[in-house]
């Protein structure tokens, strides 16, 4: 699949997307508020460090975390970085593809978020790989991913193909790929 034809303009308007119908953020507040809510505790504890978002779209996962945080993103998308930049002039934000190194040195990173990324990939299990190199031992590794349950299979089915969602996972599937990843 070419990444950077499927994840441009139009996807992000909602032209070629369907649940960014109405234009990618336009839910962005209460989406990445409930998204952001399990790790506050974690970045208390933390205060300072730096973060990394793997598929930061607009950036607005990265500018939930307090200015004490060096703030990184990796995207597909030139056009989504570009927006990214927009809001988030401090951020070291690049184009960029998971699946590939990453380029950044190995534990350099105290949390990497990978927020709805995992399921548009050939290759998750290589992105999570270029992941946990740059992540430091102690790290925190935040990812959310579509289940792929009962009701994904018979009401999403539509919507996962127009989203090119082609790496679903069930909740036991993700856990043995993470505990086989380490």
């Amino acid at each position: 699949m070419d990444y950077k034809k499927t994840y441009n303009k139009d996807y992000f308007s909602g032209r070629d997307s369907f649940f960014y119908q109405f234009g990618y953020g336009r839910f962005a507040k209460f989406y990445f508020n409930n998204l952001f809510k399990p790790l506050k505790p974690y970045i208390q504890k933390i205060k300072k460090g730096k973060v990394l978002d793997v598929g930061c779209a607009y950036g607005f996962m990265l500018r939930k975390f307090p200015d004490t945080f060096e703030k990184f993103g990796v995207d597909i998308s030139d056009y989504a970085i570009t927006e990214a930049k927009k809001r988030l002039p401090e951020a070291a934000l690049r184009v960029g593809n998971a699946e590939d190194e990453l380029p950044f040195q190995e534990g350099f990173f105290d949390i990497v978020i990978c927020n709805d990324v995992l399921e548009h990939l050939e290759d998750p299990e290589g992105a999570l790989k270029n992941i946990q190199r740059v992540l430091n031992n102690n790290g925190i590794l935040y990812i959310n991913t579509p289940n792929l349950n009962w009701l994904r299979r018979k009401v999403f089915r539509y919507a996962d193909k127009k989203e090119h969602h082609i790496s679903l996972f069930s909740h036991e599937a993700l856990f043995d790929l993470l505990t086989k990843r380490g």
